[in-house]
């Protein structure tokens, strides 16, 4: 017979509810804790700047770059994407870890890639970039999903993304809606 078994046959008829009752406080508890998932973001980065300085890694090494920044144009309840090259120009690695924007809730970081030539579309914990490393995030490859807008984003608008990296850099970008190149 285990310790637990033993331990609960031992008990007294009294006492087997308060056992079966802390268990389930303590299950239930650890659970809610464990996925509790929401991370408190500020609304503008540079609320969290005089943080940021104050981290132990040098900011020279906080080098990572966004260029060539747009978003698809859509109306407000539909699905937009986000484009961008992000380039680290440091010498430390990094990762990019969750991404925010004033154009809604819920905004995600995505993989598209082929498979037996079927289009898939996968959420990304994270996108690590390497020293020196450019990442497109393009049609077809890595892209930031804006789900459900909460306003139209009409061709020269611009909305706000904050890109959170595991080093607590934080970038916020403002970007056109629109492709520019076209």
């Amino acid at each position: 017979m285990n310790n637990q078994n033993l331990l609960f046959s031992s008990a007294s008829t009294s006492t087997k509810p308060l056992i079966l009752l802390l268990l389930f406080v303590s299950i239930s508890l650890g659970l809610m804790l464990g996925c509790n998932n929401k991370v408190n973001r500020p609304d503008s980065a540079l609320e969290e700047q005089g943080r940021i300085t104050d981290l132990s890694m040098a900011e020279s090494e906080w080098n990572i770059a966004i260029e060539d920044a747009w978003a698809r144009p859509t109306k407000a309840g539909m699905m937009s994407a986000a484009y961008f090259t992000m380039h680290n120009v440091g010498s430390v690695p990094d990762s990019l870890v969750q991404v925010s924007s004033n154009a809604s809730k819920d905004v995600q970081i995505h993989l598209s890639y082929m498979n037996d030539e079927i289009m898939m579309m996968e959420e990304q914990p994270f996108v690590a970039i390497q020293a020196s490393e450019h990442i497109p995030f393009q049609p077809g490859g890595y892209h930031i999903m804006i789900i459900q807008p909460t306003k139209d984003m009409e061709e020269g608008d611009s909305i706000s993304l904050l890109l959170y990296f595991k080093s607590g850099m934080i970038i916020e970008e403002r970007i056109q809606v629109g492709n520019p190149t076209m």
